[in-house]
């Protein structure tokens, strides 16, 4: 049965738009409208097939979901033997599970093949060349589980992702063109003159502001607000452990913020219990999560009628498994893995992101007509703070967004002993010189102020009964609070 996309669309562009004046109305319509003709068309004219990957994208709401599944299993089979044929590795790993490699006409299924973990990954990037990858794009994962990885992006995976990525914001009302402000980190390093020129221009052509929230201390909070009521976004999105920091301020000094942003997106990790409410009573918005990462984008996403998120099910492949690779039935707890069914320049099959999820039945259908499968619950991905000396919170994102710019961090651990003394673990594979630890120190000092921090080489990380590495290990006897409660703990 087709999937009933008619006035999808229309539903969710008019629904934010209902505290909006009618000239604004249509100022935003026609913004968007010349926005998207004039992105697509230059990426068209650059060679990246950007109209059609675009048309693609949002076509497939229009799909039934039996269409988008077929579909997605040949473009998995595809990916699975262009990986074997290009990299060695990968082969190896098939040969190791399979006894050969499956060619273009062998059936085969997801849970046949071996999963692939970050161990995996950072063995196999080791042995690439990079001369063999000029055209590509060289990302770094922030490594929010404590280990940071490396990896090259086609530019189809890219153009993919980036559609993706706006019909994704799209089922919230914001795609780029609505006015929106992001409460987001900023560079590790500051990039050269051009690139910030050319950030800054995408940002305005794009109706979009950011406001560095990586040390987020009570006049900072202050800030974020003069700046929200100035800007009178559509769309207010941010780190949700942030957002819901912003939100407890605003509660106990409700006079700050007085503007309603309607569609709030909380990003970077899941909402923990009551701070969906907390957020939603405090800045006055509906609130839609979102589930993404630096090595896939935007993996799903909250719809207006249903909770839980929309997968992107003709980008990726997400699979919730056991620990020997196999499905685990609806409802049920399991590793989240998943496939890039565009990236060839990495052999992203059934990568597992460290993160734990809970699928929704097939059969559970979108009142808004989506014909994606459901990712009922993400586990796993907890926003946790480092407090200053001043007694101020440091959200952990500013960790692994600097210690990714370091290739020899292979994993790593944040132990705050006190409000004055932190100490960064280390897992490498050679030698930390005392040089190299005064670099990394020298690169977190900004926002640690007066605290001490030492940078020990360790041989094996701290981890939870779950298996994940505790990024975080605080030995706080309990968690400062500043002036007034701002954080869920103090309220």
């Amino acid at each position: 049965m087709k999937a009933q996309t008619t006035n999808h669309g229309l539903k969710l562009f008019s629904s934010g738009m209902e505290r909006m004046t009618r000239s604004e109305h249509f100022a935003v319509a026609d913004r968007m409208s010349i926005l998207t003709h004039a992105n697509q068309w230059y990426g068209q004219l650059r060679g990246y097939d950007r109209v059609g990957i675009a048309a693609q994208v949002n076509g497939a709401m229009k799909r039934s979901s039996e269409e988008i599944r077929h579909q997605q299993l040949a473009d998995f089979r595809a990916i699975v033997v262009s990986s074997a044929e290009r990299f060695p590795f990968y082969a190896d790993r098939l040969r190791e599970r399979l006894g050969g490699v499956p060619g273009v006409r062998d059936e085969f299924v997801p849970s046949d093949l071996p999963l692939w973990t970050k161990d995996d990954q950072r063995t196999f990037f080791a042995s690439l060349r990079p001369s063999d990858f000029g055209s590509c794009f060289l990302h770094s994962s922030g490594g929010s589980t404590g280990v940071p990885i490396q990896f090259y992006m086609t530019r189809k995976s890219f153009e993919w992702r980036t559609a993706v990525a706006r019909r994704s914001y799209s089922f919230a009302s914001a795609e780029p063109g609505r006015r929106a402000f992001f409460v987001w980190g900023d560079a590790a390093i500051q990039p050269p003159v051009h690139v910030r020129l050319k950030t800054r221009l995408s940002q305005w052509v794009e109706n979009r502001s950011y406001f560095n929230c990586f040390f987020f201390d009570q006049q900072r909070k202050r800030v974020c607000c003069q700046a929200i009521n100035q800007r009178r976004p559509i769309a207010l999105v941010g780190y949700a452990g942030v957002l819901a920091e912003l939100a407890a301020f605003c509660r106990a000094q409700p006079e700050l913020l007085k503007w309603r942003t309607p569609n709030i997106i909380t990003a970077a990790e899941g909402l923990q219990p009551g701070q969906r409410e907390l957020i939603e009573e405090s800045l006055r918005g509906r609130v839609f999560m979102s589930y993404g990462s630096r090595e896939f984008m935007s993996i799903g996403m909250e719809c207006r009628q249903d909770r839980g998120y929309y997968l992107a099910d003709d980008n990726l492949l997400v699979e919730v498994v056991d620990e020997g690779g196999k499905p685990v039935a609806a409802g049920e707890t399991g590793q989240i893995a998943i496939t890039d069914l565009h990236n060839t320049a990495n052999p992203f099959v059934r990568y597992l992101v460290g993160d734990i999820g809970i699928m929704a039945p097939g059969d559970q259908t979108c009142s808004d007509g989506l014909p994606f499968r459901r990712l009922l619950e993400v586990r796993g991905r907890s926003q946790e703070f480092v407090y200053t000396p001043d007694g101020e919170n440091l959200t952990l994102l500013y960790f692994s967004h600097n210690l990714k710019e370091f290739p020899w961090v292979e994993g790593y651990q944040v132990v705050q002993r006190t409000l004055q003394h932190l100490i960064i673990k280390v897992c490498s594979g050679s030698l930390i010189s005392t040089e190299m630890k005064q670099k990394l120190e020298t690169q977190l000092r900004p926002k640690l102020g007066a605290a001490r921090i030492d940078v020990e080489q360790v041989e094996q990380l701290t981890r939870r009964p779950n298996g994940k590495v505790a990024v975080l290990v605080s030995e706080l006897e309990a968690t400062p609070c500043s002036s007034g409660p701002s954080t869920l703990e103090c309220a």
